[in-house]
């Protein structure tokens, strides 16, 4: 594999090699090509930028390389090397990051090293320190690190803006292997070090250039001095006031008599002068302030990551400004003390006008930012995670829920860097006015048991999943789905698709497996459930069709199991993700109410339900079913729901598919009470039977005893065939309730033996079907 770049200078040579960057410029070329965006020039940067012969570089411009094709990427390696010429006897890379700064050796007259680019994204920037003939010179080059999955000049600014606008600062970093550059900002922020300190190197230069030709051509001006001297300290012209004065203590002996005089001379000290000298100490106050931070960021034995050329540099920085201060002009100059208007000299004069301009550039650094300042920023997996826990608190607030911002997420300074504080007690929570309560956090930390949070637990390794979203129900009830950011891209090498990595759908299973919620005790001992009902992998793959949920490469595993992933990229309507949501959580209320009064739905999905080999989950041990029988039945049949001896019930699987009652919300009907003739004739539930069991069989499997008719049926149709236990007398009238049109209701023991009327049942699961949610009665066509 030839190397990827070979530039040429009088003093070194430097070629850079990786192995087969092609897979990574197609994935770059299939990602523009799918968003429609144009591939922008891939460059480089040198200072000094004289340099005899480079490869293969179509355009070159004063300062920068233009490489025909990007060469760059993130998660790569790459193997630098640079050649010297004879008389370069050391030579060391200067960077932030003592990794990188250790990654390299010099040896034989060359100094190689290898860099994994890994998820930073932007300017590499590598400054080569070489010592030839006995003299230390200073190089540098800057490679712009690329992305494979995203659009860098779109899909990085809207990360950015979504994040600065809840988290101000928090992605800017004190060390990273890339840095970027910094665009102007409106917004209020703090003032902050690091970006203080991005604005203060690209000004650097100018403030000494400036300084230097203050003090070579310093400001000055005729200032009178009054003095008090004896008469024989008087010389020059004097006036004849004091002529006389004088003339008057010599005569009456007064020798020791002082007189006031006054002379005008030429001084420095001026507000002009104080003002550039009050610059000054300014800037290096600040340099040993950020100093300071930086080592104690850095004394800790897990952060011992910046290098002692980033310390040696703001040390040379601070000499440099004190050998300013040390000049003579500004032993002359008292402190600062304002100016009482407006000075000419510092908007106009030489020298003074271009401090003035770097003081202004230096206090409002936010909103002057150019090319030339640049700061470090985390990498982009990082804020990837938090650009999808504000997109998700983005789609909710879309389903009409209010964020509480006395619980919003909080951030704190720390070491010159902002972090986030993690726990459900520093999440988004949000109402909505149907009764739901939302709680979204970042990666909450779950223990082992004994540390206290919402007592769910882990009771192996601890777990801190991306993102967590609760939900709390009217009565109390809470569920719990996981979200887990990755910036990883697989692509399916039949269809082309990006998919999530498999390692990652992995980790959903170890979240949805180890987190167990610990109920109230009950006699001592605690319940244990498994709070999470679905774990998904957000990653930043891109599907240009997102308006049918079925077409979501994991819609099946997700609907099975509980276990997927959603594409998620900034500046797209990440519709299946929106879905998802929408049809979890719901709308915004029509109305005041509730759409879903209980977890019923989503504890009644397939996906929540799989149990262990051998047992059945079950969401309730008291539903009843509670309908009429077919037309034509045996008196037998009917006798037997009358007297408590009846042994079978069923009803067509589509009369209940009507209603959208999940197969595992029968399964979990416990108990049923049929309407018949009552022993005052009318209808009446007189018994309530408990349910052996439940099957789904044929209708051709049912016997006529089973059916209660004279004679079988050879249709294929599918039925639910109850098995009845234990009669309970119950003897509800029902005159004049039940029609002749058959309808059913789902409902619990409890109410079905408080209420007298079919409006006074709570009706399970209403909320499924459109008809039950628009009308109290709903009938349903039955065929036998």
């Amino acid at each position: 594999m030839p190397d990827l770049l070979k530039l040429e200078t009088a003093d070194w040579s430097l070629n850079v090699w990786s192995r087969d960057v092609e897979p990574a410029q197609k994935q770059l070329a299939s990602t523009l090509a799918a968003r429609k965006a144009n591939q922008e020039i891939s460059r480089i940067r040198l200072q000094p930028s004289k340099f005899k012969n480079c490869s293969p570089i179509p355009c070159i411009s004063e300062h920068e390389l233009h490489l025909a094709d990007p060469v760059f990427f993130e998660n790569r390696s790459y193997e630098f090397e640079f050649s010297f010429a004879a008389n370069v006897d050391e030579a060391e890379i200067r960077h932030r990051l003592s990794a990188v700064c250790d990654a390299f050796r010099f040896t034989d007259n060359s100094l190689r090293g290898t860099l994994n680019t890994g998820n930073d994204i932007g300017w590499l920037r590598l400054g080569l320190h070489y010592r030839r003939a006995g003299i230390w010179q200073d190089a540098a080059i800057a490679v712009e690190v690329l992305p494979t999955k995203m659009v860098m000049a779109d899909d990085l600014l809207q990360i950015n803006a979504a994040i600065d606008q809840s988290y101000p600062l928090w992605r800017f970093a004190l060390a990273q292997k890339t840095d970027v550059e910094l665009a102007q900002s409106r917004q209020p922020f703090e003032r902050f070090p690091l970006l203080w300190l991005a604005q203060f190197a690209s000004l650097r230069e100018a403030l000494l250039n400036e300084v230097r030709y203050i003090c070579n051509a310093p400001h000055n001006r005729l200032q009178e001095t009054t003095r008090s001297v004896r008469a024989e300290r008087l010389h020059g012209r004097i006036s004849p006031r004091l002529e006389e004065r004088v003339a008057e203590a010599v005569k009456s002996s007064e020798l020791q008599r002082r007189f006031q005089t006054s002379s005008r001379r030429l001084s420095v000290d001026t507000p002009e002068n104080r003002f550039i000298r009050m610059v000054l100490e300014h800037c290096t106050r600040s340099l040993a302030r950020f100093a300071a931070s930086a080592q104690r960021h850095n004394s800790a034995p897990d952060q011992e990551r910046i290098s002692s050329a980033f310390f040696s540099e703001l040390a040379q920085w601070q000499q440099q400004i004190n050998q300013k201060l040390a000049h003579p002009l500004f032993g002359e100059v008292g402190q600062f003390e304002g100016l009482a208007r407006e000075s000419l000299v510092l908007h106009q004069r030489a020298g003074y006008a271009g401090v003035y301009r770097v003081w202004q550039q230096l206090k409002l650094y936010l909103e002057l930012f150019g090319r030339s300042a640049s700061v470090s920023v985390k990498p982009i997996s990082e804020l990837y995670e938090v650009w999808c826990l504000l997109e998700i608190r983005k789609q909710l607030q879309t389903l009409g829920f209010t964020e509480q911002e006395s619980s919003k997420a909080l951030l704190r300074e720390k070491n010159l860097e902002k972090e986030l504080i993690d726990g459900m007690g520093a999440s988004f929570v949000f109402n909505r006015t149907d009764g739901i309560k939302l709680r979204l956090a970042h990666e909450p930390i779950f223990k082992k048991p004994g540390s206290q949070y919402d007592r769910i637990y882990s009771w192996t390794a601890v777990q801190k999943p991306d993102i967590v979203l609760e939900a709390t129900f009217p009565n109390g009830e809470s569920i719990v789905w996981i979200f887990d950011a990755k910036y990883r891209v697989d692509t399916d090498e039949k269809t082309g698709h990006d998919l999530a990595p498999d390692d990652a759908l992995n980790q959903m299973h170890r979240y949805r497996d180890a987190l167990i919620h610990l109920g109230e005790p009950i006699e001592g001992v605690a319940p244990k459930s498994r709070p999470v009902v679905g774990a998904y992998v957000l990653y930043p793959g891109w599907h240009s069709n997102q308006n049918v949920p079925a077409t979501n490469p994991y819609h099946a595993a997700i609907e099975a199991v509980g276990i997927g992933a959603f594409p998620a990229l900034p500046g797209q309507s990440n519709q299946w993700l929106a879905t998802f949501l929408l049809d979890h959580l719901g709308d915004k209320p029509s109305s005041t109410q509730y759409r879903i009064e209980a977890p019923d739905e989503h504890l009644a999905r397939d996906s929540v339900r799989i149990a262990p080999s051998g047992l059945h989950l079950r969401r309730s041990n008291a539903l009843v079913l509670v309908a009429k029988t077919g037309g034509g039945r045996t008196a037998e049949y009917l006798a037997g729901f009358q007297n408590g001896s009846a042994r079978w019930y069923h009803i067509p699987a589509e009369t209940m598919s009507q209603r959208q009652i999940p197969n595992t919300v029968m399964t979990d009907i416990a108990h049923c009470a049929i309407v018949v003739n009552g022993t005052k004739g009318a209808a009446a539930i007189e018994y309530g039977f408990d349910i052996r069991s439940v099957r789904l069989v044929a209708r051709c499997q049912i016997t006529a005893a089973q059916a209660g008719t004279t004679s079988t049926s050879d249709s294929c149709e599918p039925y639910w065939l109850f098995e009845l236990g234990a009669a309970h007398p119950l003897h509800i009238d029902l005159a004049h309730e039940m029609p002749r049109q058959f309808r059913f209701r789902i409902t619990s023991m409890a109410d079905l033996t408080t209420g007298k009327t079919w409006q006074e049942w709570p009706d399970r699961y209403h909320y499924l079907s459109t008809p039950s949610s628009t009308s109290p009665i709903t009938y349903y066509a039955r065929k036998d």
